[in-house]
């Protein structure tokens, strides 16, 4: 079934949040599906459109990566990972999927798993906890990313699955997530595993069921937490696969594998 294209004139529409800031768009999805042809970078014509965030996002607008669609007329614009359209007079904002229905293609998720692969990168795998594939992280076939929480049941239920994961050739890498906050108690038991002498295993006790021992010391907690803002991640388990694509929430490693070769 297609969804109906809602479209909204931008005089006195407002961009509440932005993305690194909480960027949310106040309007209501809808989709665009279409056949279409390769996206191509967007040339001078996009100057309404440029001027326009000026008004909504003055902040951000300078951030802002603008492309031409396969829609005449209709343009991308990208802060973060926050993907909308603009029709090219700057008077007219779109949000939902662009799909090619020849291959399927899902434009608006891809330009998303590419700004995801890109701001994964530049995390330090030092501050992750690590679960290598097996013969070794370097041998690995693909890599998965996990913002957890140590009070989650279903992150509990993901990490009992590690072990068929790292057998089939996938390194599991750890974020941390309390969803409860700063100063919680499941953030605690966050810097208590990250602190440990051993956080592997401490992770493994405390996925468990058993409390950690409590500890102090320069950690990432506080910044993994940050990151999961960029990433807009709203629950635990969040799982990035190694093409940026995220699944949010519990997915079993059967079909965790799966995913991973098709991908």
């Amino acid at each position: 079934m297609v969804s109906e294209i809602k479209t909204y004139k931008l005089k006195g529409f407002v961009m509440i949040k932005t993305i690194q800031k909480k960027i949310l768009v106040s309007l209501v999805s809808g989709a665009i599906l279409l056949t279409a042809v390769p996206m191509v970078q967007a040339a001078d014509d996009t100057l309404a459109i440029q001027k326009r965030l000026q008004t909504i996002v003055p902040n951000d607008a300078k951030n802002a990566q603008i492309t031409a669609t396969p829609v005449p007329g209709l343009y991308q614009v990208q802060i973060g990972m926050t993907v909308v359209y603009m029709s090219k007079d700057g008077q007219y904002l779109v949000n939902g999927n662009v799909v090619n229905l020849d291959s399927n293609q899902n434009l608006t998720k891809e330009a998303q798993a590419k700004t995801r692969k890109l701001a994964l990168s530049e995390i330090p795998e030092k501050g992750m906890i690590i679960y290598p594939a097996k013969g070794g992280k370097d041998k690995a076939k693909h890599t998965i990313t996990v913002f957890t929480d140590i009070d989650c049941p279903y992150c509990a239920k993901l990490h009992k699955e590690i072990p068929a994961l790292n057998e089939a050739g996938v390194n599991v890498r750890y974020l941390a997530y309390p969803r409860s906050g700063m100063g919680s108690p499941s953030y605690f038991k966050a810097v208590s595993v990250w602190c440990a002498n051993d956080p592997v295993k401490s992770m493994d006790d405390a996925m468990g069921g058993l409390p950690p021992e409590k500890k102090q010391c320069q950690n990432p907690v506080r910044d993994h937490m940050m990151q999961a803002q960029v990433f807009e991640v709203n629950g635990t388990p969040n799982i990035i696969l190694d093409n940026g694509d995220l699944l949010p929430g519990y997915v079993p490693a059967k079909e965790l594998i799966k995913l991973l070769k098709s991908s």
